[in-house]
């Protein structure tokens, strides 16, 4: 269900970056989801000796919740973080309401990360 409701989040994305989109999952504290881009995740997974995928939900939702905090020590809300790697730029967006969002763009993308963190924000609204 939620791949349709969130169908849109991906589209705008895609339309921002084109065939650099390469995942976008949806999580909350109890589960992640993909969106898009399942297949080359577990391919990925196949190829790479990396950390499970139930270690990876645990790490976003980690920092989903110190975002959270940040947001309310400093009285800021934190909309999204960026990690840039040799592999290419995640984002993690946060709507609100303990819900959030990682798209994963390959290492060739160009991309105005403002300009599509506030796409995609709109796109899902403040609570997804």
């Amino acid at each position: 269900m939620s791949v349709t409701k969130h169908q849109g989040l991906v589209e705008c994305l895609r339309e921002r970056v084109g065939e650099s989109l390469l995942t976008v999952t949806r999580f909350t504290d109890e589960a992640s989801e993909f969106l898009y881009g399942e297949e080359w995740f577990e391919r990925f997974v196949a190829e790479v000796d990396t950390r499970s995928p139930e270690k990876m939900h645990e790490d976003a939702v980690y920092d989903l919740q110190q975002a959270e905090v940040s947001g309310q020590l400093y009285g800021s809300r934190v909309r999204s973080e960026v990690r840039i790697t040799e592999d290419g730029i995640g984002i993690a967006l946060y709507p609100g309401d303990g819900v959030g969002f990682h798209a994963l763009l390959d290492d060739e993308a160009s991309v105005d990360v403002p300009g599509l963190v506030d796409d995609a924000l709109a796109e899902i609204g403040e609570s997804a």
